[in-house]
């Protein structure tokens, strides 16, 4: 299974697109759906803010947040960097494929 489809990166990437939404129950709802994935507190903090302790994660996060801003140098810059580091190019399709669905789905 790629690296994107794994739960734990669905997870980060739920509370790092969404979790600046200002509604609580979400909130805690995508928070308690990172717990039964395995994620630390420290981690969904980590998460909220952009981040992961992860590497490949990290910039992974990180494209998906450049993406969500709608800035084209942004999101570049962001896949460059995942790139460096070893993030194939289909990974980085799927975390913007991914990042659509999650987008999508706050804007109930």
């Amino acid at each position: 299974m790629p690296h994107l489809l794994h739960a734990r990166v669905t997870a980060q990437l739920k509370l790092a697109l969404l979790g600046d939404c200002g509604c609580e129950k979400t909130v805690r709802r995508l928070e308690r759906e990172a717990r039964l994935c395995g994620l630390t507190g420290a981690e969904i903090d980590a998460a909220r803010d952009g981040r992961s302790f992860e590497a490949r994660t990290a910039a992974v996060v990180a494209y998906a947040c450049a993406l969500k801003t709608g800035e084209a140098a942004l999101v570049d810059e962001a896949g460059a960097r995942a790139a460096r580091i070893g993030v194939a190019a289909s990974e980085l399709a799927a975390a913007a494929r991914q990042a659509k669905r999650i987008l999508a789905s706050g804007k109930r």
